[in-house]
């Protein structure tokens, strides 16, 4: 993005510079009105870390920003500008530099077109900087290019030394050694005498006359022997030094009569008897050489100086035949050395871990050997001589040898890696427990990589195929796949690889035996630094899921109306899903659970429905016939035992989050106080109860009736581990709560919470580690279904919350359900009414729409008991029959899942032939997707009991017309 000045602003942040420095301090105080990058937040990370590394320097430093090189300095550059400081700080370079703006700003343009570093010694600029007053200064500079986050050049680093006092004393010793030097004419440097006026060659050595090629240059002006360009500036140079008795002395100085040469010069006036000037005595040495070699010098150690800080290395220098050890000041932290303590070979040696000591010494033996002479790259543990930290540190290096062979010395570099091999030792311990977890696991699991090619496979899927890890990346997993199935199988990865999107199906596979098997497949897309790099994937064996659904279907295609029958039926589906679970349990995820309540429950609810139904209409009729206590008995045990099939049911649609919650704003705090005396009643006055309600709670979005189960359920077990006596707390409070670390965890965000606490027995690792596992319990056989913290995660997670829990052994648990917080006030509870108990249904008719024989009749008969009229269709065609007629019809009450056209189809068109009718929607299933588009008050689960079914038929008539009771 954009800032309102056009420059670019950064979403990450990197730091600000912390105070310190008197420039800081001033960087601090700019309005970001008066600075083109705006206020010192808006500056982008690349900027801020620059100046991170020249605020504190104690170089001269000069910082140029974007494309109008807004300028930054640290106060060791401050005097180079004199009184321009501050008001030159954040502006334009061309404003505070703006007398040499036009030296500057080619400069500074070709670093950032060319990216290139451009640096010059001992340049001559004309600056202001004392009050208006000009002069000549020297500087030596290097200008450096910054590099973005894109790797584009965004600003000028520029390096400074002024070099002015430098240069002008260069030249007094330069003046004082020509006064000095004799005329030699076997001199090895050039000299000449000029005779005064006109700077007439008198006197010439031989190196003067090779200079010039051996001309007969006696008699004739030195400047004639110039180019033309260059004779007005070399004649008022003589005369200013005979008018001014000054002698010349330059260092390194271009030669004229030279191309591309350098020399040392001398420009000695030469005072006749009379103290007049009457010759100048001109003395050179050609120093090209010499200056070539200081310039690659200079950029030589200056690259490796900024290389180095910039990598943060380390330097070391081993003089072999003076036995003395040179360490930079980083190399010294290394080993926990101060900057300027004097150190050894000894000092080196001793601050080596014992461990690392002798493949350290053998490796540097073997670097200077002038055999072997190999290169020393090593990695060791060093101990802080002064702090005592163990450091991780890598070596490289080499050594130097004469022409005899004899070493000489050896130099190189260190860099701390304490970090690198943390990290190191965490990711092989990471991996380590992937692969113990992946092989405990009792499902299959792989890794492949971005073009399908298997990088991992646990020992489960090993030991189910016969493979070895070898023969599984030779293979392919696609051979696994049922012959039949592999290019359904190929096209599905196909498309899933090409969008990036995880995949979830059933896949028939042939093991090692050649069997037949079901697994039930995940897959998810890895990434790695954005990069697609595979699928990560896991299997589960649905062989007996797929067997018991087969066998499951076949059994409820023979049943019949007969209530023993049902009854017989009902217990041993019952029998056969516990095997079944039990054995999904074991071998399946969270999920497959899910799926096989989802598959199962609109015909397990139809059971119910009839089985309730019957047993309530069975239970009136033989009380009305005064059967004995025995037969009563027996009848009060079927309806029980299936209000807890139901019961059950509905535990595992809200572990499956298939539910169809109720939510509204409640006052959680109104709810938890509310229920204090069933509490009290259901855990016994051996257990104090404790209530720590947060003043000022949040409303919470949740459904009334589920939370008040969970909130009970978790008492209840909190009872149950404590063995006598003891404290269950109920909080409430308001949290905010970061991102999520396991499954179980509500999303980041604001949420209300409500958490029950004992001072129980507590909970071993290994058992909080499966606590939310369906049909997992540590009760005794009889005293749980293990779906009562299976169906608090389901209900949590399905509300848009989630569940945290604490617990060790001896210390007792805490179970913090989250949940998520509301915009809204909390409404008024509905208050329930007598309406239901006390309406004449008896001139009211009644739709009863259902495929199912069973069901339609029992329902049949409980709208008929409660005095309506009912009339009975087995289809959604059959229904739209009744209603076009008969125009009597008050309410539908329709099964949803029906074959040919279901509930909710029934239910668009019935409002378009008779929108004045009302349809209650009865639904065993459990898939929420497909009745998305009912609302709420229309739907009624299965099984029902008469007087729940009463209470939903009155309430829904109640809106199209008024009762008469």
């Amino acid at each position: 993005m954009m800032g309102e000045r056009g420059y670019p602003v950064q979403t990450s942040r990197a730091p600000l510079p912390p105070p310190g420095t008197e420039v800081e301090r001033h960087l601090r105080a700019l309005d970001g009105r008066d600075c083109p990058l705006g206020s010192m937040r808006e500056w982008p990370p690349a900027l801020r870390s620059a100046l991170q590394l020249i605020l504190p320097a104690d170089v001269q430093m000069s910082l140029f920003w974007g494309p109008d090189h807004v300028s930054f300095y640290n106060d060791a550059y401050a005097p180079v500008i004199g009184d321009k400081h501050p008001r030159a700080l954040g502006r334009p370079a061309r404003e505070g530099w703006a007398e040499m703006w036009d030296d500057l700003e080619p400069m500074l343009e070709q670093v950032r077109a060319t990216g290139d570093t451009l640096s010059e010694k001992n340049r001559a600029f004309y600056v202001e900087r004392r009050g208006g007053a000009g002069e000549i200064a020297y500087f030596d500079y290097s200008f450096s290019p910054v590099r973005d986050e894109r790797g584009e050049v965004a600003g000028v680093l520029c390096v400074t030394a002024e070099t002015t006092d430098r240069v002008r004393a260069a030249r007094s010793v330069a003046e004082e050694r020509a006064r000095l030097a004799e005329m030699f004419d076997q001199s090895p440097g050039f000299m000449a005498v000029l005779r005064q006026p006109g700077h007439v060659i008198e006197l010439a050595n031989e190196t003067f006359m090779e200079m010039v090629g051996r001309r007969d240059v006696v008699g004739l002006s030195f400047t004639d022997l110039l180019p033309l360009q260059e004779r007005d500036a070399a004649r008022a140079f003589l005369d200013e030094v005979a008018a001014t008795r000054r002698p010349f002395r330059g260092q390194g100085v271009r030669a004229a009569l030279m191309r591309d040469r350098f020399v040392d010069l001398v420009v000695q006036p030469v005072a006749d008897r009379n103290g007049a000037i009457g010759a100048l005595f001109v003395d050179g040495n050609d120093v090209t050489d010499r200056v070539r070699a200081e310039e690659r010098l200079l950029l030589s150690t200056e690259s490796l100086r900024l290389a180095t800080e910039a990598a943060e290395l380390g330097i070391w220098d081993v003089d072999l035949q003076a036995d003395q050890l040179t360490w930079s000041e980083r190399t010294k932290a290394h080993f926990g050395i101060s900057p300027g303590v004097a150190v050894s070979m000894d000092d080196f040696y001793a601050g080596l871990h014992p461990d690392d000591l002798q493949a350290t010494a053998e490796a540097f033996e073997a670097a200077i050997d002038p055999e072997r002479r190999a290169p020393y790259d090593v990695e060791y543990r060093t101990l802080g001589a002064e702090d005592g930290l163990t450091r991780w540190v890598a070596a490289r290096g080499r050594a130097l040898f004469d022409e005899t062979g004899t070493p000489l010395r050896a130099v190189g570099t260190t860099l701390d890696i304490t970090a690198r091999k943390g990290a190191e030792e965490l990711l092989r311990e990471t991996e380590s427990r992937f692969r113990s977890l992946a092989d405990t696991v009792p499902a299959l699991m792989w890794v492949i990589d971005e073009n399908g090619l298997p990088l991992f496979a646990n020992r489960w899927f090993l030991t189910l195929f016969g493979w070895t890890e070898d023969e599984v990346r030779a293979r392919g997993l696609i051979t696994i796949i049922h012959p039949d199935d592999r290019d359904r199988e190929l096209l599905r990865r196909a498309e899933a690889f090409a969008a990036r999107e995880p995949w979830s199906h059933e896949v028939r596979v042939v093991d090692k035996t050649g069997e037949t098997r079901w697994l039930r497949t995940e897959a998810r897309p890895r990434f790695i630094g954005g990069r697609f790099a595979g699928y990560v994937g896991v299997g589960i064996e649905v062989t007996d899921a797929h067997l018991a659904a087969e066998a499951l279907e076949s059994r409820v295609a023979a049943r019949t109306a007969e209530l023993a029958e049902a009854n017989n039926r009902l217990t041993a589906q019952i029998g056969e899903r516990e095997r079944v679970e039990q054995t999904l349990h074991q071998m399946q995820r969270l999920e497959a659970v899910g799926q096989l309540t989802s598959g199962v429950a609109h015909d397990f609810n139809n059971l119910l429905t009839v089985v309730v139904g019957n047993t309530g209409l069975v239970e009136r009729a033989a009380r009305a016939a005064d059967l004995d206590a025995r037969t009563l008995q027996r009848l009060e045990n079927i309806r029980v035992a299936a209000e807890r099939g139901a019961a059950l049911t509905q535990q595992l649609l809200a572990f499956s989050r298939r539910q169809r919650l109720a939510t509204r704003v409640i006052d959680l705090n109104e709810t938890v106080a509310r229920m204090r005396p069933l509490f009290e009643g259901a855990i016994g006055n051996a257990i104090t109860v404790d209530l720590g309600l947060e003043d000022g709670l949040w409303p919470a979005l949740v459904d009334p009736t589920q939370i008040e189960l969970v909130i009970l359920n978790l008492a209840i077990n909190a009872r149950d581990a404590m063995a006598v006596g003891g404290t269950v707390t109920i909080r409430t409070a308001n949290v905010v709560r970061p991102e999520p670390t396991r499954p179980e965890h509500p999303p980041a965000g604001e949420h209300v919470m409500v958490a029950v606490a004992d001072t129980g027995t507590g909970m071993s690792p290994d058992v909080l580690n499966r606590v939310f596992e369906p049909f997992f319990t540590t009760k005794p056989v009889g005293k749980g279904s293990g779906l009562g913290l299976a169906q608090v995660f389901g209900f949590a997670k399905q509300s848009g919350g989630g569940v945290l829990i604490e617990s060790r052994e001896g210390e007792g648990t805490d179970v913090c359900v989250f949940l998520p917080r509301a915009e809204a006030a909390p409404a008024p509870a509905p208050r329930p009414g007598d309406a239901a108990a006390d309406a004449d249904l008896s001139r009211t008719v009644v739709l009863v729409v259902d495929d199912d024989d069973a069901v339609r009749g029992v329902t049949a008969d409980m709208i008929a008991g409660m005095g309506a009229t009912v009339a009975e269709a087995s289809s959604g065609d059959a229904a739209l029959a009744v209603l076009r007629g008969r125009s009597d019809v008050d309410l539908i009450l329709a099964d949803f899942a029906m074959p040919g056209m279901n509930g909710a189809e029934l239910a668009r068109r019935a409002a378009e032939l008779r929108p004045d009718v009302p349809l209650l929607m009865l639904t065993g299933y459990a898939d929420l997707s497909a009745i998305a588009d009912v609302p709420a008050d229309a739907v009624v689960q299965k099984p029902v009991t008469a007087e729940a079914l009463r209470e939903r038929v009155v309430g829904a008539l109640a809106k199209t017309r008024e009762l008469v009771g």
